[in-house]
C-alpha cells in the first residue's frame, strides 16, 4: 500500500524541524586579528581569525542567537575572500528575529581599525540581515574606494560611531536603495578633515537614499553628522531623517548642493541644529527639484557663504523651516517656481525672494533687514509678514 502523499510531506516536515533543532548555534562572540590572527584559528580571543570573511563564515544559516565580531585595531587590506570578492564585505545571511551580527572595533594607538580594501563598487554590501558596524574606519582616503556601505532590501544596517575616508566624484559614503535601510548612532563622520581644506583630486562622498531606500537616526542623544565635502540626497521615494544633536555639511562641487532632494525625494531634519556651507559661489545650498521636499519645523538651518542663491526651489518641491539663518551674501535668499511651496522664517540679511510660475513663498518674520527686492510673475505670489506680493 503507497504511503498518502501528506504523510510523506509530514514526514519531511519533522525531519526538517528535527535538522533545525540539532543545527549547530551562532558563537556568540568571534575575533579577528589581521595582523596576528590566522584563518584556521577557531576566532577566539587567544586565537583570533585572521580576515572578516572567515568570521563571517563561521556564522550558521540560518543565524539563531546575536554574535558580536570583534576585530582588532589595524589595518584590513584585505576581506581575506573567503566565499566573497576580497575587495567587497558581502553581508547576507538569514537571521531570527530580533538577532543581529555585529562588528566592533577595538580602540588603538592610532584609531579603530581601517577597512581598507579598494575597487569595487562598494566596499560593504549588505544585501540581507540585521547587521551593526561599530567603532570602524570605512576607506582610507584612496582614490579607488568610490562608494562605503551600500543597503539593498531587504537588509538593515545600523552605523554607530562610524568614520568615512572615501572618496569620489558624487558617490556616497552611505548609498540606501531598493528598500534599504541604514541606521545611523553616535558620532557618524564623513571626511571630516575637508570643511575647511579640500585636497586635491576626488573628495566628495555623502548620504543617498533612492528608490524607497531609507537613512535615519535611531538615538539622538549623542549622536552627530560631519559630512567634509558631501551631500544629504533623497531621490526616488528616497527618504532621509536626521533627528540628531547637530550636523554640519560642506560641498565643494560646481553641481552639488548640501541639500538636494528631487524625483519624490524626502529629507525631514526633526529638530537638528544644521549648519550647511557651498563653497562655490554658483553652487546652492538647499536645491530642490521634480517634487523634492524639505521639513525642517522645529529645526534650525544656518546657511553661510556668498553664494548667488541659498535657497531654490522647482517643479512642484516644497521647503519648510521656522528658523532659517543667513550668514553671507545671497543675492537670492530664496527663489521657487513651477508650483513649488517655500515656508520660512528668515534671520539675517535676505536678499531678493522670487516667486515665478505658479509657485508661493511665506515669509512668517524676518529678524534682520530685507534688501530685496520680491519679485512675483507668472502667477507666483509672495507672502511677507508686512504685506503680499502677487504678480498680475
Amino acid at each position: 500500500m503507497r504511503p498518502h502523499p501528506f504523510s510523506a510531506l509530514v514526514a519531511i516536515g519533522l525531519i526538517a524541524i528535527a535538522g533545525a533543532a540539532h543545527a549547530p548555534d551562532s558563537p556568540s562572540s568571534l575575533y579577528v586579528n589581521a595582523s596576528l590572527g590566522d584563518d584556521s584559528n577557531p576566532g577566539t580571543a587567544e586565537r583570533p581569525l585572521r580576515s572578516l570573511s572567515a568570521a563571517l563564515a563561521r556564522l550558521p544559516d540560518p543565524v539563531t542567537q546575536s554574535v558580536t565580531i570583534n576585530v582588532a585595531a589595524g589595518r584590513l587590506a584585505s576581506t581575506g575572500g573567503a566565499g566573497m570578492p576580497d575587495n567587497r564585505l558581502d553581508l547576507a545571511r538569514r537571521m531570527r528575529p530580533d538577532v543581529k551580527v555585529t562588528i566592533a572595533g577595538g580602540r588603538g594607538s592610532d584609531g579603530p581599525p581601517a577597512l581598507a580594501w579598494e575597487g569595487a563598487e562598494a566596499m560593504v554590501h549588505a544585501t540581507e540581515g540585521h547587521w551593526r558596524l561599530s567603532n570602524l574606519q570605512i576607506g582610507s582616503g584612496s582614490a579607488r574606494q568610490r562608494r562605503g556601505v551600500m543597503v539593498t532590501g531587504p537588509a538593515r544596517v545600523e552605523l554607530r560611531g562610524v568614520a568615512f575616508r572615501t572618496r569620489s566624484q558624487s558617490d556616497a559614503a552611505v548609498y540606501a536603495h531598493r528598500g534599504g535601510r541604514a541606521v545611523l548612532n553616535g558620532a557618524i563622520e564623513v571626511n571630516a578633515p575637508f570643511h575647511d581644506a579640500l585636497p586635491g583630486g576626488d573628495s566628495f562622498s555623502g548620504l543617498i537614499a533612492t528608490d524607497h531606500g531609507s537613512i535615519a537616526y535611531g538615538e539622538r542623544a549623542g549622536a552627530t553628522l560631519s559630512l567634509g565635502n558631501g551631500s544629504l540626497s533623497a531621490r526616488y521615494y528616497g527618504t532621509i531623517e536626521l533627528n540628531c544633536e547637530q550636523a554640519r555639511i560642506t560641498s565643494w562641487g560646481e553641481q552639488s548642493n548640501c541639500i538636494a532632494v528631487n524625483n519624490s525625494g524626502r529629507v525631514d531634519l526633526h529638530g537638528t541644529p544644521v549648519r550647511l556651507c557651498a563653497k562655490r559661489k554658483g553652487n546652492t545650498p538647499i536645491g530642490l527639484e521634480h517634487d523634492g521636499h524639505v521639513l525642517a519645523e522645529g529645526a534650525r538651518i544656518t546657511i553661510e557663504g556668498t553664494n548667488d542663491d541659498a535657497i531654490v526651489l522647482q517643479k512642484a518641491s516644497s521647503f519648510f523651516c521656522n528658523d532659517v539663518e543667513l550668514k553671507g551674501a545671497f543675492r537670492r535668499a530664496a527663489w521657487a517656481m513651477s508650483g513649488s511651496m517655500l515656508l520660512a522664517g528668515f534671520i539675517g540679511t535676505v536678499g531678493a525672494i522670487e516667486a515665478d510660475t505658479g509657485a508661493h513663498i511665506a515669509v512668517e518674520r524676518i529678524e534682520g533687514k530685507l534688501e530685496g527686492p520680491v519679485v512675483a510673475r507668472r502667477c507666483g505670489s509672495v507672502a511677507l509678514p508686512d504685506r503680499n506680493v502677487t504678480s498680475r
